[in-house]
């Protein structure tokens, strides 16, 4: 992985971890919180589904194709809100 790819996964997980400090801590005091989770959560799962495309890049086919399976089902859980995972 390229060094600059692996800095702005690394921000993207960074951003992530802030957002959901700040909403669960907010949350704690009342305040509605829910789009931030919702961006947070977004970034974790861009950040994750990064990382798995690299790995599984160098693999064969078969786990090619189990990865864009499962990532269309994460992503569509995550925009539906449907608790897939």
């Amino acid at each position: 992985m390229k060094r600059n790819t692996q800095n702005t996964l690394g921000l993207l997980s960074f951003a992530a971890l802030v957002l959901f400090a700040v909403s669960a801590l907010l949350s704690q005091l009342g305040a509605n919180m829910g789009f931030f989770r919702w961006v947070g959560e977004g970034l974790l799962l861009f950040t994750v589904l990064c990382l798995a495309y690299f790995y599984i890049r160098k693999l064969e086919m078969v786990w090619k194709i189990i990865y864009i399976v499962i990532a269309v089902l994460a992503i569509l859980s995550f925009l539906w809100g449907v608790g897939l995972f």
